[in-house]
């Protein structure tokens, strides 16, 4: 009962004050407060909802998380497979890598995750990672699916008939599936790089930067694959035979494109038949000159006639389509016919391809091998044959042979093959060159090419050629630390080259230690000479050199673009030389292309960048 029933109630007995009864407390109304509850009213209800929709993004994170968790550790799995020809076991895993990426994807795509992605800064962190399960559905859903139908095509069996002919009809086929891997995974990369550069969430950053990276090499490598499935059957001779010159190189010997060329081949292409017409000893150019005309700045950085009048020089610049036309031209001097491209291999590529086909017996029962091929044919050959250099020509002949043999027999191993191939061209060991300018133009796009690249990107490569005419090289030693301090536009470049040779104090072979160029100081057996050029930057400027701390003169050229740099260096047996080269370059945000030579063993490379204080 309110305060007003009481006051208006008479009174039990005038004039004497009666007990006031107990009121009911009824708050007193404020104008206006009927809208006050309705305002608190939804602002109560968007709390709720904010308070849900946070507490919903943070388990579906976690979930979400969860599934690329997965999806990462099936990709490895599916990796390896794939690898292995494994398809049957390869779907399988595709299957369940997609379920998981799928689930990530719908995870981050409800309605709380879209509203929360557009909070400015905060919702940074939710873009990124609807971003990354986006680009993981895409690869997982549309590109992995169509590398293993393409995988299937060209599997084990079904690419080589019986008699070794490769299947070009079937290559052609397989075109549109890589065509549909690349375009996906542009798809994925367009994706990964829309996604913000930075949020205040440092592991979401990491693995954002890291799947830039990872999917940006996949995009390489898918794009590097529709040039390769466009060209294949072009090269193995669809339509019409075509024939190369392939040469092998001995890399106990530097060269520019690795080591020198010694015994070459022809081989024949005839509509995915592969054919070795035969196999030559170094000797069989000696005397032969290639008419070709290569530049000037070629001429003025590797001297006119030393290259082209000279087959075992042919390859001093580390341009491979050089060397290439070289002996594209001397083979058509000395036999008239012409050939539609060249090859050039090392024994570290046999290597490869021997681990995937196993043994190649020689004629005498001796096993040639992926553990023993590269001692063999650089190293010990030398020391088994002696003076009889005859013998050993045709003993590396005979090692030629009987692996290219194996390989053109080989069946059921081309995902293995294909891998071999790939690695030996990503390491530079196998390059490929065609005189065909449009299929060339193609072939530069891809590792295999062994070109220097033209570009203005930072470049850094070191290039070492011997000079004493001997097979030291098989025990060099080398590194390189390149280190860079931005201030501005330019940048000041220190380049530290160490060189060592090695060569064991039992190894007193003439034919490894020999000097044929007899020169004017005193050398001990096991004493090397080496010439040294370094590439830089396109627009560096040398602005000191050094040989050990003493201050040197540097020769200098241009090659596509790259200033290079060069010194003669005499390399004492069990000595360490250092070379330092103060350079001003122009700024850039990337770390240079550091291209190897590819020599017997590896060189090991530091890379460092500065900014100004």
């Amino acid at each position: 009962m309110g305060v007003a029933s009481h006051l208006g109630r008479r009174s039990p007995s005038v004039g004497t004050r009666g007990r006031i009864p107990h009121q009911q407390r009824t708050p007193c109304r404020i104008p206006g407060g009927g809208r006050g509850r309705r305002v608190r009213t939804p602002l109560l209800s968007a709390a709720a909802l904010l308070t849900a929709g946070t507490a919903w993004i943070g388990v579906t994170a976690f979930l979400g998380r969860h599934e690329l968790e997965v999806a990462r550790a099936e990709s490895e799995q599916l990796r390896t497979q794939l690898s292995a020809g494994q398809l049957t076991s390869a779907r399988a895993t595709a299957a369940g890598l997609h379920r998981h990426t799928w689930r990530a994807q719908a995870l981050t795509a409800g309605p709380a995750w879209a509203l929360g992605a557009h909070v400015p800064i905060l919702g940074r962190p939710l873009v990124v990672a609807r971003g990354l399960a986006q680009a993981s559905e895409e690869l997982a859903g549309r590109a992995i699916p169509q590398a293993i139908a393409a995988a299937t095509r060209i599997g084990p069996g079904r690419l080589r008939s019986a008699d070794g002919r490769i299947d070009l009809a079937t290559l052609r086929q397989v075109e549109p599936a890589v065509e549909a891997v690349a375009a996906s995974v542009r798809r994925a990369a367009a994706i990964t790089e829309s996604l913000p550069p930075q949020t205040w969430l440092h592991p979401l950053d990491r693995a954002a930067a890291t799947a830039q990276i990872e999917v940006g090499k996949l995009r390489r490598v898918a794009t590097q694959a529709v040039t390769v499935s466009r060209i294949l059957p072009t090269l193995f001779g669809e339509g019409h035979p075509r024939t190369y010159f392939v040469a092998f190189q001995n890399d106990a010997e530097a060269r520019g494109t690795g080591g020198l060329p010694g015994a070459f081949a022809i081989l024949q292409a005839t509509d995915g038949r592969l054919e070795f017409k035969n196999f030559y000893p170094d000797t069989e150019l000696a005397g032969v000159s290639a008419d070709v005309n290569l530049g000037e700045a070629y001429d003025t950085l590797w001297g006119k006639g030393v290259t082209e009048n000279i087959y075992v020089n042919s390859n001093i610049s580390p341009h491979f389509p050089d060397a290439a036309r070289i002996w594209a031209a001397m083979w058509r001097q000395k036999t008239g016919q012409v050939v539609d491209g060249a090859l050039a291999l090392d024994p570290e590529t046999l290597s490869y391809l021997l681990a995937v086909t196993g043994p190649a017996a020689l004629p005498d029962g001796e096993q040639v091998t992926a553990a023993n091929v590269v001692e063999l044919t650089q190293n010990s050959s030398y020391l088994r044959f002696g003076a009889d250099s005859a013998g050993r020509k045709q003993y590396l002949i005979d090692v030629a042979r009987v692996v290219a043999q194996k390989l053109t027999a080989a069946h059921g191993a081309e995902a293995g093959l294909l891998e071999a191939v790939v690695r030996a061209a990503g390491a530079r060991r196998l390059m490929l060159w065609s005189a065909d300018p449009a299929l060339q133009a193609d072939i530069e796009r891809l590792p295999v090419s062994g070109s220097v690249p033209q570009t203005t990107a930072p470049y850094a490569a070191l290039t070492v050629i011997n000079d004493g005419g001997n097979k030291l090289d098989y025990y060099l030693d080398r590194s390189l630390r390149w280190e860079a301090t931005t201030c501005g536009a330019t940048r000041a470049v220190t380049v530290t080259v160490e060189l060592r040779n090695s060569v064991p104090a039992d190894i007193s072979s003439p034919w490894i230690t020999a000097r044929s160029d007899h020169p004017e100081y005193p050398v001990r057996p096991g004493d090397n000479r080496v010439l040294v050029y370094y590439a830089a930057t396109d627009g560096a400027q040398l602005v000191s050199a050094t040989l050990d701390g003493h201050r040197q003169f540097i020769g200098s050229g241009i090659e596509r673009g790259h200033p290079v740099f060069s010194l003669d260096v005499e390399l004492p047996r069990m000595q360490a030389r250092r070379i330092v080269l103060n350079l001003l370059e122009p700024a850039g945000p990337d770390t240079p292309i550091v291209p190897e030579q590819p020599l017997v063993r590896p060189m090991q490379i530091s890379l460092a960048q500065h900014r100004c204080e």
